[in-house]
């Protein structure tokens, strides 16, 4: 067996079966050793110089690989990335390829995107061959795709998950910001709607609740608003008015469902109570539903509280 086989069949395993040239020559295969291989069916060749191994299939992953081995510079972006990184809210269709002005490549089925503005901080290299824009570029990017409310829920999430921080978000927009970029003006607005000291979001119904206590003019709530219990524990609500004692919960089934989660809730309301809060929770069919109606019930609890608070 050639001393290449082992290591080319480790590349096919780390690389979703794809690999170039450059890299077969770097194992030991020979020019003719790779035509013979393509000859007989054990290689397909994907773009020039690009081929996948005939034992795998060829799917998204095999393609964003072709790609950014056919060229060094190209890096898979905007929604495409959204998908990588796990964002929500993110479509699956179409594939999508970031490159600096000036490079031309003829990849079929692949939507290519130029810009001018590509730095070293917008790069990542994975150890799979896939290169991609970083979270915060991402974003950037795909942000007029995804429209206004989606791309405020996608910040939250990578704020939540710690992918990047507030101020990062704020330099990658000062940094990429212009009025002919992709994504510019979404943006502007995502990042202006946020004030700095919030806590982040945890899901997307959280967001489509704070939107609709925006749309209704509500105060603005503190969002993972501590709650300190006699025992000397703190908890934390979804939205709270400290000032008023009112706090929101949001119910979202990744985090409430089941018998011990809702076992949780009802204690943590009982001890909240307790301390005199009032305590209220919107479940995920309101979100989906009557919003408006379940937050103008927020809205006339704040206003009891208010009144005799007064």
């Amino acid at each position: 067996m050639p001393i290449w086989r082992n290591p080319l069949d480790e590349w096919f395993r780390t690389h979703h079966g794809v690999i170039s040239s450059p890299q077969l020559q770097l194992l030991g295969c020979s020019a003719r050793t790779v035509y013979r291989m393509v000859e007989r069916n054990e290689l397909h060749t994907l773009l020039p110089g690009v081929f996948l191994s005939a034992q795998w299939p060829l799917g998204p992953e095999q393609k964003m690989v072709a790609a950014c081995a056919r060229n060094p510079l190209a890096m898979i972006g905007f929604t495409t990335a959204g998908g990588l990184w796990g964002y929500r809210k993110v479509g699956t269709k179409g594939l999508h390829l970031l490159v600096p002005h000036g490079c031309s490549p003829e990849l079929e089925g692949i939507v290519v995107h130029r810009c001018r503005r590509i730095d070293s901080v917008d790069i990542v290299e994975r150890a799979d061959g896939i290169r991609l824009t970083s979270p915060p570029r991402t974003l950037f990017d795909s942000a007029d795709m995804l429209g206004l409310s989606a791309a405020r829920s996608v910040m939250e999430q990578i704020l939540h998950e710690r992918m990047c921080t507030l101020p990062t978000l704020v330099d990658t927009y000062r940094r990429l910001a212009h009025p002919n970029r992709p994504g510019t003006r979404t943006m502007a607005a995502v990042l202006a709607s946020r004030p700095m000291w919030r806590a982040a979001l945890q899901s997307h119904l959280e967001q489509l609740v704070l939107e609709a206590i925006e749309r209704q003019g509500l105060p603005t709530p503190v969002t993972q608003c501590a709650i300190q219990l006699p025992s000397g524990r703190t908890i934390h609500a979804d939205f709270g008015w400290p000032e008023w004692k009112v706090a929101l919960e949001v119910d979202d089934p990744t985090w409430h469902d089941g018998a011990d989660n809702r076992r949780n809730d009802a204690w943590r309301d009982r001890k909240a109570t307790a301390t005199g809060w009032a305590v209220a929770r919107v479940a995920r069919l309101d979100v989906e539903g009557p919003l408006d109606e379940a937050i103008r019930d927020i809205a006339d609890i704040l206003q009891h509280r208010q009144r005799h608070a007064a």
